[in-house]
């Protein structure tokens, strides 16, 4: 009746959409059970919806594309495998499902009406006169495979899914306690005074004996394992590979010199400092006391800013986002205040270079070979996608990547072993292109499958095997004992440091003052600067930190310098509490904390479906389609 309605008010309906925006229809939960009726094995079960093998099938597509759409690039299924493709199609699936088991308890329902007017006002739906175009429409559904009474009820299900979850999470305010809870653990900083403690202070650590090393080595076998090494068959299709395929002339190349010359090189640096302003007036009266006598940081301090908030670093001219400021520093005499500038974006500031590097802009035959790379990957792609073409079709035929190498004079490359990080054995590396990408791709395949070639973009095109797999393993004790003797000395330093900096705080807590400490390590002692919950300082790293935040005022307490294996011995010597939070910076941590608890409830929302009307999955037919002989 609905769709009768809509062929009335619009002819007749056909119609267009693109595959990515019909995914948009269904970006809540997914697909349930409205793709039901192709005779399928039930894979899941969630109360009365039962989910397809299709079912999963469709939203692993949908899921997988969402997955390419953020990586920038397109992944193999093999790659949004070891990303988690399968668990997001689950949860997408079973999540989406109970809430319409929920949904259909409460007898709720979107009429056909608002379905309608929706799918009418899209806009992905509209001709160039912004009217519903039905031809697009039909023409869409037959892409995808979709009736229009499937397309009307995936509307349905999604706007009650959205609905139903909206209301859920909506409203949710957070409590003033809590919000002071937030901007306390956000924004107090504790301050250190401390002692650095060699890793030579606790004394010389004694050789091992045979006993200790073979103990150390059965308890921490782990460190001594070797990786999973692959062995790969590699063709790669680059730019090289069709060099003689693609015409670069002298004048190319010139040409190309001229119009890249301000990039080509160094650039000219410079460092730059910068006092900002209310206004011009202001700027005025402190270059007059700059030209009377004042220091430029002088001004700056009296203008609450200190050396770092002034220093804008050592920048090329595109560093500098305002392009007046740019060319007023670039054109400044090294040590010199510059008059008042006006940026682009109105604020006013005074500008002091104290440092130029001079820019080398290199003549055209020590740029040459760079500007032949760089034209040879812009005009190699047409040749690239022919050769792909052909070797696809060698590949279709059942031809090996070996054989293909040697039918098109390109080079198959065998890499006897390489981990997943690209290392060999001996502890050398490889270097290939889109390396870190082939090697995902890789060890997420496996021996005997024939895999989908690697878009490796600028770098052309790559396809590989995998031809053997040697699993990890750990090395024998004759083998890894040098590696276990190195790894037992530091840990017992780290052990036997550790003991001696936790007496030092002992008898710091028994009434020893870091000054004794220091002076008895010839050392001397160091205050941090105030530090946040999340931040670390010179020798002051997070461990410290993470302790510091544990202790009272004037606590004392050990943990790692970061100095080999060194350690520092500290006292929390003041704990500033935050300043209140600002109207602008409560609303926004109010909003914040309302999203957090808005999703827990949701969460618990979901936890407590699955809880009512139960999950079941056939754990075989799942294994099947994502490929493996385990639940993924």
């Amino acid at each position: 009746m609905a769709l009768d309605t809509l062929r009335r008010g619009a002819g007749r309906f056909f119609g267009v959409i693109l595959l990515g925006l019909l995914v948009i229809s269904f970006a809540i939960w997914g697909i349930a059970d409205i793709f039901t009726g192709y005779g399928s094995q039930t894979l899941i079960k969630i109360g009365d919806t039962e989910i397809t093998q299709q079912d999963y099938m469709r939203t692993q597509q949908e899921v997988l594309r969402s997955m390419s759409a953020s990586a920038g690039r397109s992944l193999s299924i093999q790659e949004a495998r070891t990303m988690g493709l399968d668990n997001r199609v689950l949860e997408r699936l079973i999540g989406g499902a109970a809430v319409d088991n929920h949904a259909e308890d409460l007898r709720l329902a979107v009429g056909d009406d608002a379905i309608l007017q929706e799918i009418m006002k899209d806009p992905s739906f509209q001709d160039s006169t912004g009217q519903f175009s039905p031809i697009a429409f039909q023409q869409a559904l037959r892409t995808v495979g979709l009736t229009e009474q499937g397309y009307l009820a995936s509307q349905r299900e999604r706007n009650l899914r959205r609905q139903l979850l909206s209301t859920v999470g909506k409203g949710v305010t957070a409590p003033q306690i809590l919000l002071d809870a937030l901007n306390r653990f956000n924004s107090e900083t504790r301050t250190l005074r401390y002692v650095l403690v060699p890793d030579t202070a606790a004394g010389a650590v004694p050789e091992p004996t045979e006993e200790q090393l073979k103990s150390y080595y059965d308890n921490h076998r782990a460190k001594f394992t070797q990786p999973e090494f692959r062995k790969l068959g590699l063709l790669a299709v680059t730019p090289e590979s069709v060099r003689d395929q693609v015409q670069i002339t002298e004048n190319d190349l010139k040409t190309t010199y001229e119009a890249d010359k301000g990039q080509l090189g160094n650039p000219e640096r410079r460092q730059v400092q910068q006092i900002p302003f209310a206004d011009k007036a202001a700027a005025d009266a402190a270059l007059q006391k700059i030209q009377s006598g004042t220091d430029f940081m002088e001004v700056a301090k009296q203008n609450g800013l200190s050396e770092g908030d002034v220093d804008l670093g050592l920048l090329k001219r595109g560093d500098l986002a305002d392009p007046a400021v740019a060319e007023v520093a670039f054109a400044a005499e090294e040590n010199k205040v510059s008059g008042p500038v006006t940026g682009k974006l109105g604020s006013t500031v005074l500008l002091r270079v104290t440092k130029i590097e001079p820019g080398k802009t290199p003549t055209f035959e020590e740029a040459k070979p760079e500007l032949e790379k760089k034209l040879l990957k812009e005009r190699a792609t047409g040749a690239i996608f022919d050769l792909h073409d052909k070797i696809e079709d060698e590949r279709a035929s059942g031809t090996t990547l070996a054989e293909i190498a040697g039918k098109f004079k390109l080079k198959f490359e065998t890499i006897d072993q390489v981990d997943r990080q690209g290392r060999k054995p001996d502890g050398s590396t490889v270097t290939l292109p889109a390396q870190q990408t082939v090697l995902d791709a890789a060890f997420s395949s496996d021996s005997g499958v024939e895999n989908d070639p690697i878009d490796a973009k600028d770098e052309g095109v790559i396809w590989y095997d995998v031809l053997g797999v040697v699993p990890q393993q750990v090395k024998p004790f004759d083998q890894a004992k040098e590696d276990v003797a190195k790894a037992w000395r530091t840990d017992e330093v780290r052990t036997q440091l550790a003991k001696f900096t936790q007496d030092l705080v002992n008898a710091l807590s028994g009434g020893k003052t870091l000054e004794d400490v220091a002076k008895e390590l010839n050392a001397e002692v160091m205050s941090s600067d105030p530090l946040k919950r999340n931040d670390i300082g010179v020798n002051v790293l997070k461990p410290a930190v993470a302790q510091a935040f544990t202790l009272p005022q004037g606590g004392f307490g050990s943990a790692p310098s970061g100095i080999q294996e060194g350690r520092i011995v500290f006292q929390v010597d003041k704990i500033t509490p935050p300043e209140p939070l600002d109207a602008a910076g409560l609303a926004q941590v109010k909003q914040q904390l309302g999203l957090f608890v808005s999703d827990d409830i949701i969460a618990e929302y979901f936890g407590a479906l699955e809880g009512r009307y139960g999950v079941s999955v056939n754990q075989e037919a799942l294994a099947k389609l994502t490929g493996t002989g385990e639940q993924p």
